[in-house]
């Protein structure tokens, strides 16, 4: 009897064999969740590996990406430029420059214009205009439209000098007007293009620098063969280019290149970028002229460049803008 009683009641089996149940299941979830977390763990340290990794390895690309974005931007210049020079007396620079607002009022109901802004060289007393339009038929109308303001700028003036760049059809388009105000024509590359990154609808904040380069006809075309070696390059390295064409006036013996940057630092990129290009040049013209035009916050950036290379300083008008692409 005693040994019947010491022996478990059967309940008290099934009781005892599900406490066993419980506790085996209770272990193998326990020994599966520290397997997860232990699983998890080396995923997740090695995931921040592969991230840092990662970061570390795309960072430098970030210009690979600005290249490709500006690449798909990218397209021919077909663009008309006007390129005013107002020589203006010391007297008259003030009244000038209040005329400005009505040049812009002017401006800011025209469609076909790209960018609009006044620039001034206070020490040689020259006020120049950064503009452009989508077509001849576009600067016909701004002419047009500015035509009463114009007058009264140019009473203030003691000298003016105009310069009209085109591409060749549209240059053509304005022969006539080029003679009734006695501006010079300049043809476009047709190998110039723009990058179509300018911000639209705010002030135009960007950095020009205008090359005039005199060649001799004997040079003349051994120079302009070495334009591809200079768009080969800007295209490659140059992101932060805005624009970039060669302009020809082949009976005046003058090559210019219409081109902006986004900022001090990508003028400086550029022209550490094509000194390649620079030495296949050297030697073919006789002379260059040289200007910078941009805010005064980026051309105290580049005061020390432009002294070593010569240029002349512009400074942008703060109510320059940008309206479209």
């Amino acid at each position: 009897p005693i040994d019947l009683l010491m022996q478990p009641h059967p309940l008290r089996r099934r009781l005892n064999a599900n406490k066993l149940v419980g506790f085996l299941v209770l272990f193998a979830a326990s020994l599966s969740i520290a397997m997860f977390t232990g699983v998890m763990s080396r995923q997740l340290r090695s995931s921040v590996r592969r991230a840092g990794s990662f970061q570390r390895a795309t960072a430098p690309r970030s210009a690979v990406i600005r290249r490709c974005m500006a690449t798909n931007a990218r397209a021919q210049d077909k663009r008309v430029s006007i390129a005013p020079y107002f020589t203006v007396p010391l007297e008259n620079m003030a009244k000038f420059k209040a005329l400005f607002r009505d040049f812009y009022k002017c401006v800011d109901n025209e469609p076909n214009c790209f960018y609009y802004g006044f620039t001034v060289d206070e020490k040689s007393g020259v006020v120049f205009n950064r503009e452009c339009y989508d077509s001849a038929e576009g600067l016909i109308k701004h002419i047009e439209n500015t035509a009463d303001v114009g007058a009264q700028a140019g009473a203030l003036c003691s000298d003016v000098r105009l310069e009209i760049h085109a591409p060749k059809e549209e240059a053509a388009k304005l022969e006539a007007i080029a003679k009734d105000i006695n501006a010079q024509i300049f043809v476009m590359d047709e190998d110039g293009f723009v990058n179509n990154n300018m911000e639209t609808g705010k002030p135009d904040t960007s950095v020009s620098i205008h090359p005039y380069f005199k060649v001799s006809e004997e040079k003349w075309d051994a120079f302009v063969a070495t334009h591809p070696e200079y768009y080969k390059l800007v295209k490659a390295n140059e992101p932060d280019c805005h624009m970039y064409c060669f302009s020809h006036n082949k009976e005046a013996g003058i090559v210019f290149n219409r081109e902006s940057y986004k900022n001090a630092e990508a003028l400086l990129n550029h022209i550490e970028n094509t000194k390649p290009a620079n030495e296949i040049a050297d030697g073919l013209f006789e002379s260059v002229d040289l200007e910078i035009h941009g805010p005064a916050a980026e051309l105290e950036k580049l005061e020390s460049v432009a002294k070593e290379i010569g240029a002349r300083v512009f400074v942008a008008d703060a109510d320059s803008r940008v309206y479209k692409q």
